[in-house]
């Protein structure tokens, strides 16, 4: 299907879809001001009035953390335990001390950590190295 379009008329369209998201940007963004303002002022918003649909995508405002090394949260989570002592760390507590989502290592212990020598698993998601 796409190859019987010529790559002038594909570079064509993607420059006018960019343009268009442009457009649509600005849209949203005159809308969000003239909200603001009739906000403002106490003028209620009339019925027909409908926001433009949100269909750009931004960037996060923090931005995008760099990739961690091969090993990395291996490293984390041992010390993590080694530092809990026999009574061992839950999944939740090493999420938050980490700042790891808790799927990510309900995941790394399933796979990962059952070839880790020395974890032991000693309840309802509470692990001790030992």
């Amino acid at each position: 299907m796409l190859s019987d379009i010529p790559s002038l008329a594909l570079k064509q369209l993607v420059r006018l879809s960019e343009r268009k998201e442009a457009l649509m940007a600005q849209i949203q963004e005159i809308d969000r001001e003239m909200l603001q303002v009739q906000g403002k002022f106490g003028i209620p918003a009339r019925e027909g009035d409908q926001r433009a649909p949100v269909t750009v995508s931004r960037s996060r405002a923090g931005g995008i953390r760099p990739r961690s090394k091969r090993g990395a949260l291996k490293e984390k989570i041992v010390r993590t335990l080694r530092s809990a002592g026999k009574k061992g760390a839950t999944v939740s507590d090493l999420s938050k001390k980490l700042k790891v989502p808790s799927a990510n290592l309900y995941v790394w212990f399933n796979g990962t950590g059952r070839s880790v020598p020395g974890i032991k698993k000693i309840g309802v998601a509470k692990y001790r190295l030992g």
